[in-house]
């Protein structure tokens, strides 16, 4: 049976690992995963065809031992029209329901639009993942490959080939877009994507460390973490999710949010082997703007004296 609906399905949107070994979400998480999937979802299917943008559709989840996952079958597009119907989206249907009565539904091409939408999808997100940022849309090493295709290079050297199309989608694609899905990632718990067909199949992973590139770091209009005060000594708990050498400065994933933290002497080398693991940043709070000195920063900065790893050392890994 699983066989056969390994074959059906099209495209799936799904979580692995321990944290979901019996098939289950907590309703909070599972809530905000399915508003992910549909944000994300409508985004690339309407630039697909932007008629379809109000169409209201259910998301169908299969529940199973070691995944939470969302499966598209090859009906989808008709249970797309049978949901359509059932809630009156007029503003699409209104005028096209007449030519699919008249006309065979493949000939319309909701399955293939669709199709395309989750192609994007998926290969915006490796794209992002390559590159490490969703939010950074400019690509400075790039060559076209002459086959319909752009070898994107990323600051490690390495060189994914993307079809070119996909490259606008990229460049047009919110920050934010995938923040609802990418919350749910925790070590355990990877976020998987990607669909199959007959004659091409792709996926993308999105592991613990790579969480905070789909998850921006966005303007707050209130101060963020107020107890967090100005030069107060703190012992945080949280993933370090990346590191730079050129500003010296790691990313710590700390209650959803990425926040900077810089070494209060020497050089980020020294704690590579901290990196995309669990860990405690033990330091004092940074709120002075970098630039007048005042005392107006929203989103603490961490000037840190010591990043300690909570993780075995076989799972530390090493960057730099």
């Amino acid at each position: 049976m699983e066989e056969y609906e390994a074959t059906e399905a099209f495209a799936y949107i799904k979580y692995e690992g321990e944290l979901v070994r019996d098939g289950f979400l907590d309703a909070r998480k599972a809530g905000e995963a399915l508003l992910g999937i549909d944000e994300a979802l409508r985004f690339f299917i309407s630039h697909e065809d932007p008629s379809l943008q109000l169409v209201d559709f259910e998301i169908p989840v299969r529940v199973r031992k070691g995944s939470w996952e969302t499966i598209f079958l090859e009906n989808f597009d008709a249970l797309l029209l049978k949901t359509a119907v059932t809630w009156g989206a007029t503003k699409y249907f209104g005028t096209a329901l007449e030519e699919i009565a008249k006309n065979d539904f493949k000939e319309l091409g909701f399955k293939d639009i669709f199709k395309s939408a989750f192609k994007a999808m998926t290969w915006v997100i490796k794209l992002a993942k390559h590159l490490g940022s969703l939010a950074n849309k400019k690509l400075d090493h790039f060559e076209f490959t002459g086959d319909g295709k752009v070898a994107v290079e990323n600051n490690e050297g390495e060189t994914l080939a993307v079809p070119a199309q996909y490259l606008k989608l990229f460049a047009a694609c919110p920050n934010d877009l995938f923040s609802k899905l990418a919350r749910v990632i925790e070590d355990e718990r990877e976020l998987v994507i990607g669909y199959k067909d007959k004659d091409d199949s792709n996926f993308v992973r999105v592991k613990l460390g790579k969480k905070f590139i789909f998850i921006p770091n966005e303007d707050e209009s209130e101060i963020l973490f107020p107890e967090l005060v100005h030069n107060s000594y703190v012992e945080l708990s949280g993933h370090v999710s990346r590191g730079n050498e050129n500003s010296n400065t790691l990313g710590f994933l700390y209650q959803d949010h990425v926040l900077t933290c810089y070494p209060s002497e020497g050089n980020i080398k020294s704690f590579k082997g901290a990196l995309f693991t669990n860990a405690i940043v033990k330091g004092y709070v940074d709120r002075l703007d970098k630039k007048t000195g005042e005392l107006i920063e929203k989103r603490p900065r961490i000037r840190f004296l010591e990043v300690v790893s909570t993780e075995p050392d076989n799972r530390q890994l090493k960057l730099f």
